[in-house]
């Protein structure tokens, strides 16, 4: 792919951009943040069962 092409192909995902709603950006960040959360506890608890899991093997 040339420069030109890309450059050409920037242009027009530029124009066919649009800046989200007030909706839609709520949205995203309300599944950003779920996202977030729900990964954040499922790491918490593998982690506490390790320490579990360990904690019983040393005993």
């Amino acid at each position: 792919m040339k420069l030109s092409e890309i450059i050409t192909m920037w242009k027009k995902i530029l124009i066919l951009s649009r800046k989200p709603d007030r909706e839609e950006y709520v949205l995203s960040i309300k599944i950003s943040l779920l996202a977030f959360f729900l990964i954040g506890g499922i790491a918490y608890f593998v982690k506490l069962i390790a320490y579990l899991l360990s904690r019983l093997a040393g005993a």
